[in-house]
């Protein structure tokens, strides 16, 4: 991939990105009200910066997006807020393990999927004494985890083969 395809990418994503956080901090100070939306906003904005940061063999972005989303969960929780990771971050948490998964070591790779699914885990956890674990968030988590590394594998695979 050149330079300028992968600018392209990331200014596209870095849109979506923007966009995204926008319209998830107006709909949770919509519904929630107050500053509800704040902490979502920043857990957004942490790891779309770590999506936006990632590269070929570039452990750390990936780990401390899996960081992020982990904590997320945890401090929502604990702190009574909308459930975590949100849409945006589940999006850059879903680049970061697809990316992780295509150019990353097998061992690390493997490390990555599971790191996601263990996210994917914990969203289902925090959502179970409502709707028995289905909402929007757990939905979404599930999807773009589910994406991120099938996408990711084959990317994987075509390299190899090319």
């Amino acid at each position: 991939m050149n330079t300028t395809h992968r600018t392209a990418m990331n200014a596209v994503l870095g849109l979506v990105f923007v966009t995204g956080l926008g319209l998830t901090a107006y709909l949770i100070a919509d519904s929630w009200g107050g500053l509800n939306w704040l902490f979502d906003f920043v857990a957004g904005v942490v790891a779309g910066l770590l999506a936006l940061l990632r590269g070929p063999q570039r452990t750390w972005p990936v780990a401390g997006g899996l960081a992020v989303a982990a904590v997320a969960i945890v401090v929502a929780r604990v702190a009574d807020l909308p459930q975590e990771p949100g849409p945006v971050t589940a999006l850059a948490l879903a680049v970061l393990v697809g990316s992780g998964i295509r150019t990353l070591p097998g061992p690390r790779a493997a490390a990555v999927a599971a790191g996601g699914f263990t996210v994917v885990v914990g969203t289902w956890l925090t959502a179970l004494p409502d709707a028995a674990g289905f909402t929007v968030v757990t939905v979404v988590n599930t999807v773009t985890w589910l994406v991120a590394v099938a996408l990711g594998i084959a990317l994987r695979a075509a390299g190899r083969a090319s």
